[in-house]
C-alpha cells in the first residue's frame, strides 16, 4: 500500500498559480514560434525558462515539489528517440536539437499542469478525501480525466498519488485494464506504461451522467433543509394556518418532478397568492422566494 503526501499552495491563491503557469507555457510556445535566433541564444532562452518554471514550482507548492519537477523533461533526444517537433520546420537544422528539446519540455509541463489541476488539496487545503472503494477509486478516475478532456495520457497512479489516496501494488494497473474493457478509457501503451490512459467518449458520457444525478440528489437534499428552515421560522413569526404548510408541503414533493426553472415559477406564482390573499406579509413571501432560489423576487413590491 502506497502512502502519499498532501499538496497545498502557499502564498498564491489557486487562480493565480495556474494563471501563472500558462503564463510560463504561453512564453514556451513564443519562443518554439520565433524565427531568425542562434543556437545558442535559443539555449539560453531555453534554460532560462526551464529554470523559472522550476523555481516557480518550489516557490508555491508545498511541502514537495521532488515528485512535481520529476514530470518535466529537460532532456535532448536520443539516438533511440524517434521523437520531432513541427516546430522545427523551416527552422535553422543548427538549432533543431534545441527545438525538439523545449518542445518535450512544452510538452511534459502541459502534464504537470493538468496533474496539478486534478489535485484537490491545491484548491482546499482543508479537503479530505474519502476514497475508499475500488468503484469509488474508478469515478474518482474518470471525474478527473473527464476535467482534463484532451489528447493528453495521465497515469492513474500519478492522480491517485498526488490526491493523497491510497493504493496497493499493480492497483492502477488493474483499475486501468478494467476500465478499458468496459470502454471508459483508452489505454497508451498496455505493457510498457499499462497505467497511462486518457477518458474515451463512452467514459466521459457516463461519468458525466452520474455527476448530475449525484449534484441533483445533493440539490434536492439541500432544498428539504431549506423548506424545513422555512417552517419553523414562519411558525415563529406566528404564521400557522393550514393552507400555508399545504402550498409548501407540495412544492417539497414536486421538487423531484419539476425542472428547476418550473419549480422556481411554481413557487413565485405561490408567494404571490399567499401574500395577495394576506396569509403572510409581502416581506415574507419575497424573503422565501429569495432563500429557496437564490434569485431576487422583483415581482412583489
Amino acid at each position: 500500500m502506497h502512502i502519499q503526501m498532501k499538496y497545498t499552495l502557499k502564498g498564491i491563491s489557486h487562480f493565480g498559480f495556474f494563471e501563472g503557469l500558462e503564463n510560463l507555457f504561453s512564453e514556451i510556445i513564443k519562443l518554439l514560434e520565433t524565427d531568425d535566433i542562434d543556437e545558442i541564444e535559443f539555449r539560453q532562452k531555453t534554460d532560462n525558462l526551464i529554470i523559472r518554471t522550476e523555481e516557480y514550482l518550489l516557490e508555491f507548492i508545498h511541502p514537495s515539489t521532488e515528485r512535481i519537477l520529476s514530470l518535466l523533461d529537460t532532456s535532448y533526444n536520443t539516438i533511440f528517440d524517434r521523437y520531432y517537433s513541427s516546430y522545427a520546420v523551416n527552422k535553422d537544422p543548427s538549432i533543431e536539437k534545441e527545438i525538439e528539446r523545449l518542445d518535450r519540455f512544452r510538452k511534459s509541463l502541459r502534464l504537470t499542469i493538468g496533474y496539478l489541476s486534478m489535485t484537490e488539496t491545491l484548491l482546499n487545503p482543508n479537503l479530505s478525501i474519502l476514497i475508499e472503494t475500488v468503484s469509488d477509486k474508478n469515478d474518482f478516475i474518470l471525474s478527473k480525466l473527464n476535467s482534463v478532456f484532451g489528447n493528453e495520457v495521465y497515469s492513474i497512479e500519478q492522480i491517485l498519488y498526488f490526491n493523497n489516496i491510497k493504493f496497493r501494488d499493480y492497483e492502477t494497473k488493474e483499475i486501468a485494464q478494467d476500465l478499458s474493457k468496459r470502454g471508459y478509457l483508452i489505454l497508451y501503451d498496455k505493457y510498457e506504461q499499462p497505467d497511462k490512459v486518457k477518458i474515451s467518449v463512452k467514459g466521459a458520457r457516463y461519468i458525466e451522467r452520474k455527476l448530475n444525478k449525484i449534484n441533483v440528489i445533493k440539490q434536492k437534499g439541500e432544498l428539504d433543509k431549506k423548506i424545513d428552515i422555512i417552517i419553523e421560522q414562519l411558525i415563529k413569526l406566528g404564521y400557522g394556518q393550514e393552507v400555508i404548510f399545504d402550498e409548501i408541503d407540495e412544492l417539497r414533493h414536486l421538487q423531484n418532478k419539476l425542472s428547476k426553472k418550473s419549480w422556481s415559477q411554481l413557487l413565485k406564482g405561490k408567494m404571490v397568492d399567499l401574500a395577495t390573499d394576506k396569509f403572510i406579509s409581502v416581506e415574507v413571501a419575497k424573503s422565501v422566494y429569495e432563500y429557496l432560489t437564490s434569485s431576487d423576487f422583483k415581482l412583489i413590491k
